[in-house]
């Protein structure tokens, strides 16, 4: 599912970015970005871009300005807990570094559209399902734990469920 953004909301996004990273160097908190062919900025730009992304589709109510350091859950929808990622690339994989580093209840990925400010959310899995599932992946720089995203589940799937939750 593509989610097109508003000028605005591209806007705040990059205001969200560079406040993040910001914020986490002026914390002192130690930079573990792999790609080094991008920036702090860049990194965090289209992961805010992504959170946005599935805020607006699950129409989960989502602050993109919420400072502090990410403790792998981005945002709740009821009691469940939401960790997004976000690849420059389409058709990658779910990424973590170590199957306890996975500290939500699901995790979505998502990928930026090429030549545009879209952002395509690729799908979604469970915690149970990642540690049943992931395997190492070879990213060139390094080997992670993952799932491509052809393998995740469907967003439609999970907008059913929690849309299911909300109204039960």
């Amino acid at each position: 599912m593509i989610v097109r953004f508003s000028k605005q909301e591209t806007s705040e996004c990059k205001q969200a970015a560079s406040l993040r990273w910001q914020l986490a160097r002026a914390a002192n908190v130690a930079n573990q970005r792999k790609d080094q062919s991008r920036t702090d900025q860049d990194i965090d730009y289209i992961g805010v871009k992504g959170e946005l992304a599935v805020a607006k589709v699950l129409q989960i109510n989502h602050d993109i300005h919420k400072g502090g350091i990410d403790p792998n859950i981005d945002m709740w929808y009821l009691e469940i807990s939401i960790d997004v990622k976000t690849t420059f690339k389409p058709n990658g994989h779910l990424i973590f570094k170590s199957l306890d580093a996975f500290k939500s209840d699901i995790a979505i990925l998502c990928s930026k559209v090429e030549d545009s400010e879209d952002i395509l959310i690729e799908g979604w899995c469970t915690n149970k399902e990642f540690n049943n599932e992931a395997r190492m992946v070879n990213l060139g720089a390094y080997e992670c734990l993952g799932i491509p995203s052809v393998e995740l589940r469907k967003i439609e799937q999970l907008w059913k469920f929690l849309t299911m939750k909300r109204v039960q």
